[in-house]
């Protein structure tokens, strides 16, 4: 069985991998017990949380499965380079999206829900784009894909991800329409969902 060429032969990298999955994960545990939508709170998830947990799990199965099973399209050359990069890349995405849940202070929950006295949050990233955490997880989600380093994992994770992300902001921005009403229709007009000037 051929693992990403960083793990094969190089325990220090696998080491690193596993530091920077766990710094990762551990608080996206901790934040999706805590930051729940209250009592209150009118609710509209649809299934889209479990969808987004089953992604991002699916995500980490197939860039691994990938490398497993297509060990030829495997990046021999600079490999390190592009191993380091798509850590610092996955730090920065992660380190993003806790930035912009933290901005979007007591509003933020991990279930689609609109909050008792919500209204639109439009400091940070928030001036330009409307779902930035989305953006850091899938910016987080390419680093992931460049450390397993392997041409056709490269962006396949963020693709699993992206395909949940792309449902969940339907349901998401349909709850806050109905919910915030014409300051978020407003907002809309304004603002990107996820790439400034791109979509």
């Amino acid at each position: 069985m051929k693992l990403p060429e960083a793990f094969d032969a190089h325990p220090a990298y696998l080491s690193v991998w596993i530091v920077t999955f766990w710094l990762c994960i551990v608080p996206e545990i901790v934040l999706s017990a805590v930051l729940r939508s209250g009592k209150t709170a009118q609710k509209s998830d649809k299934g889209s949380k479990l969808i987004v947990i089953g992604a991002a799990n699916l995500a980490m199965i197939v860039g691994f499965g990938v490398v497993i099973a297509f060990p030829g399209l495997s990046i021999h050359n600079h490999w390190k380079v592009l191993f380091d990069a798509g850590i610092s890349i996955w730090l920065s995405g992660t380190l993003f999206r806790f930035y912009s849940m933290r901005t979007l202070g007591r509003f933020f929950t991990y279930d689609v829900a609109v909050s008792t006295g919500q209204h639109v949050v439009e400091q940070g990233p928030y001036r330009w784009i409307r779902h930035p955490s989305y953006l850091g997880s899938l910016v987080a989600y390419v680093g992931v894909g460049m450390t397993l380093t392997n041409w056709l994992a490269l962006f396949l994770p963020a693709l699993c991800l992206g395909l949940a992300y792309a449902y969940r902001i339907v349901i998401e921005e349909r709850a806050l329409l109905e919910g915030l009403g014409a300051p978020y229709r407003e907002y809309m007009r304004r603002t990107w969902r996820l790439i400034p000037f791109a979509f």
